[in-house]
């Protein structure tokens, strides 16, 4: 499967509109729609979680401070992260299935969860 990555449109523009994998402090990564939102006399960086295909589950607002790394994306992959790591039961996810039928019937890849 070949994904085209989706990259900013403008490196230079002051606000941040894309799909990404955003982690926080190295160590937390969440995937969804990033924007960037004024909050009093602070630029914050939102990151909307999808739920399904045409939802989003949550929001979370970052200081830019605490952003290790976004890595611009495509919608379709942010949504497979957010479904695999709602079925995942440990942290840190360790990758996202290649093809996203890996986790449709509700049930766990096998392949997820580490071999005791």
């Amino acid at each position: 499967m070949n994904i085209e990555a989706q990259t900013l449109n403008d490196p230079g523009a002051e606000n941040i509109d894309c799909w990404a994998l955003v982690e926080i402090f190295g160590h937390t990564k969440v995937a969804g729609r990033v924007t960037t939102r004024k909050v009093g006399v602070n630029v914050m960086i939102q990151v909307d979680v999808p739920k399904n295909e045409t939802e989003f589950s949550h929001s979370q607002l970052f200081s830019p401070a605490a952003i290790f790394s976004i890595n611009p994306t495509t919608e379709q992959w942010c949504r497979r992260w957010a479904k695999a790591a709602a079925s995942y039961d440990r942290s840190p996810l360790p990758y996202i299935p290649a093809e996203p039928n890996a986790l449709e019937d509700g049930e766990l890849d096998p392949e997820l969860h580490d071999q005791d």
